[in-house]
């Protein structure tokens, strides 16, 4: 039975909810403010804060999601998106007077039925530029939009059947990545009406960021490697320059306004490290990391000191301003609501998986007493978990849960190689990769055979719904957040933008499609036994819901135990306050129900 009343599970899990993320910081034109994006109420909104500290507050005047926010770079004016029911269909608005009382809140563009994706602006801070897939809902094209006209109307700069992104800009140039795939982008830079292909390529390559220089484009790539390094490309020039590699994939990419430096991250097993490169003499600094956790932003002030926002698993989510000559970081943003219970730092474990690749994972061990074993699946599958605060795990872990959280074979962050492991046919040595898992944490005294809880949203869904139908006898219970339930009808439904690049990863339905019937987990439903809660977003154009509907009802109709929370206003995650309190809520009543309602004794290690 759910607890109710004061001190009951909800209100504990309200008070890590309370602890606000701060994220995406922007700097204003004159250095005076950063603004930022955090989530303190019941959906993101835009912030402004001191460049010094201090007090945030809240400048966009809009009932709706906003999932962007960049400061002009001329006036006291910010460029916004916004949807609406997390539909993903972001609109550019123009938020203007940050720096008074009341901004208010122009529209750039109303299109419901077209994806805005968020660019970059002009210098002049006259002309934003960004994509969207305005022309053909399944490719984006690169356009500009007057700021500073009534009812501007955009102008179209690049167009192709492919997705493209805004990833820089200056007064004469545009950098644009080109995506064919998820890990496979060509960087076009566009000079006037002339286009360069700078990293053209036979086989894969990715970029995982780039930016401009007066004289050059610096990307984090991996041309020929396992890993992204720093590496340079020179227009008139063919080819590409490495300059430095690291231990681990660079993933960011922020060179400083005067050009003479390079900020960039470093994945180093899950942990950011930060650089400062200097490309006159090569030199390479390491820039200090501190707190300790997962660099998910940099970016440079006018008066070159740098912006990261940080992820530690201990102190929040927070945006930091760093001194270039020391590193020093100086916390600007400070959630209203701390932590209320500090947990510990998780640790790195390794599983020999049955066919010898090596599966990391993060371990979060509760103090006290452990209730179970709670394995976490990350979505994507082209994405990494890492060791930054999240709010929903570290609540299970100060409830008295072990949580672990793998990196199976197919995510980011260990290699071109690693990465592709569970490309289409291997898609299920990925799920096997859990089974290995479990019995390696069952071996070492860690987990239960037949009582682990398995969680995992979007990819991870598909996860929590093939193990728990693949390997029946490990786990006593999932929770499936708007997950993948049958492959063929996700490919025919996601959104039309989404479908080459995801039929890249899991296979094609033109050639693919009887593989793809076969590893769908709602066809295999009858070896479901385990309790199961699903969560979705009626608006998800990523995973529609007709995903959880289909589990849900197959497993009902073989009488087995199966829940079901449908958000109305939610698309693809819960990101509602009041409907993230009910989700979460429930999933951690359920847990405890099917398998944890007591502690039992802590075991040995």
């Amino acid at each position: 039975m759910a607890e109710s009343g004061p001190g009951s599970l909800r209100d504990r899990l309200r008070t890590w909810f309370d602890v606000a993320a701060s994220y995406s910081p922007s700097m204003s034109f004159d250095g005076e403010s950063v603004l930022y994006l955090a989530d303190p109420g019941e959906l993101p909104q835009a912030f402004r804060v001191s460049a010094g500290g201090g007090t945030s507050v809240p400048i966009s005047p809009v009932r709706r999601r906003v999932g962007t926010v960049q400061a002009s770079p001329t006036a006291p004016n910010a460029i916004v998106t916004v949807d609406a029911g997390g539909d993903e269909h972001w609109q550019l608005a123009l938020l203007n007077g940050i720096d008074s009382p009341k901004a208010s809140l122009r529209p750039l563009t109303d299109s419901p039925k077209v994806i805005h994706s968020a660019g970059r602006w002009r210098p002049d801070g006259r002309e934003y530029l960004f994509a969207s897939n305005a022309r053909d809902p399944r490719f984006f094209d690169v356009s500009s939009i007057p700021v500073d006209v009534p009812n501007p109307t955009p102008q179209l700069l690049l167009q192709g059947d492919a997705l493209h992104d805004v990833l820089a800009a200056d007064a004469d140039r545009v950098l644009i990545g080109r995506m064919t795939t998820n890990l496979d982008v060509d960087l076009l830079l566009r000079e006037g009406d002339r286009v360069t292909h700078l990293n053209p390529h036979d086989t894969e390559e990715s970029v995982f960021a780039a930016d401009l220089a007066p004289d050059a484009v610096y990307a984090a790539a991996n041309p020929g490697r396992e890993f992204a390094a720093l590496v340079r490309y020179r227009p008139g020039r063919s080819g590409h320059e490495f300059l430095r590699e690291y231990p681990g994939d660079v993933e960011l990419v922020r060179t400083s306004p005067d050009g003479r430096l390079v900020l960039l991250a470093v994945n180093r097993d899950g942990w950011s490290e930060l650089h400062l490169y200097e490309p006159s003499t090569g030199t390479d600094r390491p820039f200090p990391t501190s707190p300790h956790g997962v660099v998910s932003h940099v970016s440079w002030a006018p008066d070159g000191t740098a912006f990261t926002h940080d992820l530690s698993s201990v102190d929040g989510i927070e945006v930091y301003r760093r001194s270039v000559e020391t590193g020093k970081p100086r916390r600007l943003t400070t959630s209203a609501r701390p932590v209320p219970v500090r947990t510990s730092p998780p640790k790195l474990g390794t599983c020999p998986a049955s066919d010898r690749v090596v599966v990391p994972y993060w371990e979060y061990e509760p103090v006290g007493p452990v209730r179970g074993t709670i394995l976490e699946v990350h979505g994507g599958p082209e994405a990494q978990a890492r060791p930054g605060l999240n709010r929903f795990r570290q609540f299970l872990v100060a409830e008295g849960w072990r949580v672990v959280v793998p990196n199976v074979r197919g995510s980011t962050g260990y290699g071109r190689t690693f990465v592709h492991l569970d490309d289409v046919e291997r898609r299920m040595d990925s799920v096997r990769d859990l089974h290995d898992l479990v019995e390696h944490l069952v071996g070492r005294r860690r987990a239960e055979r037949g009582r682990v809880g398995i969680v995992g949203g979007s990819y991870g869904g598909f996860m929590v719904l093939s193990s728990l139908a693949t390997y029946p006898e490990l786990f006593g219970a999932g929770v499936d957040i708007v997950g993948i339930a049958n492959f063929v009808t996700f490919l025919e439904e996601t959104g039309p933008w989404r479908r080459a690049v995801r039929e890249a990863e899991y296979g094609r339905l033109d050639r693919d499609r009887a593989f793809l019937t076969s590893i769908s987990p709602v066809h295999h439903a009858a070896r479901i036994t385990a309790p199961l809660l699903v969560i979705h977003g009626r608006n998800d154009p990523r995973v529609p819901a007709r995903e959880a509907e289909q589990i849900v009802t197959t497993l009902r109709g073989l009488g087995r135990t199966v829940e079901l929370l449908m958000f109305e206003d939610e698309g693809h995650g819960i990101a509602g306050r009041a409907n993230r309190e009910t989700a979460y809520g429930r999933a951690a009543e359920f847990l405890a129900e099917q398998i944890g309602a007591t502690p039992a004794a802590k075991s040995d290690r």
